[in-house]
């Protein structure tokens, strides 16, 4: 589905980056169908309550700055289904890997957790990777779709161009790693 098709006939709540919350300025305001439109992790949005959004599928090295410069690129979304799990991963017996192009994030996940000592790390990952498996690390929304479970790990405030490969003190100050384990199923 198109973004510009769910914006004429739906109104909207939107979380993400500012261009996207932006885009609440041109939803259908007589609607009242109310759907969510996030680029969010959806780890984050758990905390929200969310259970259903639609997630936008934004091209690699493309910058928007505004809600019509996405609207201009008349994007796809796709429509997922989150379920929080409230059960912690150490008590399940998971075929365990990371997915992180991040050092120092690894070395925090492996000193932090015994059970993700020796298991593989993917800086690049595809989908017959993670298949089946429970994740820690980042991924698109089309990627944690193909896993079991998965578990955020996001750097508060992280920007490549600033923190590089951020170590040491201030990324384990920075470091957030989600407490329970998420299912993500794309619905639309």
């Amino acid at each position: 589905m198109k973004l510009n098709d769910l914006l004429k006939e739906n109104k909207i709540v939107a979380f993400g980056f500012p261009a996207v919350r932006e885009l609440v300025r041109y939803d259908n305001k007589e609607s009242d169908n109310i759907i969510i439109i996030s680029t969010l992790a959806p780890s984050l949005l758990v905390g929200y309550g969310v259970n259903e959004y639609y997630g936008l599928e934004l091209p690699r090295d493309k910058t928007f700055n505004t809600g019509l410069d996405i609207i201009k690129a008349d994007i796809n979304v796709f429509k997922y289904r989150l379920t929080a799990l409230e059960i912690y991963p150490w008590e399940m017996k998971n075929d365990f890997v990371i997915a992180s192009r991040h050092i120092g994030t690894v070395e925090i996940l492996k000193s932090e957790f015994s059970f993700l000592q020796n298991v593989p790390v993917f800086e690049r990952v595809e989908a017959e990777d993670i298949k089946g498996k429970h994740v820690y690390g980042t991924l698109p929304h089309r990627l944690i779709i193909e896993c079991d479970l998965y578990t955020a790990v996001t750097i508060k405030g992280f920007d490549n161009a600033k923190d590089g490969d951020l170590m040491g003190k201030e990324l384990k100050e920075r470091i957030q790693i989600s407490e329970n384990p998420i299912m993500l199923e794309m619905i639309e």
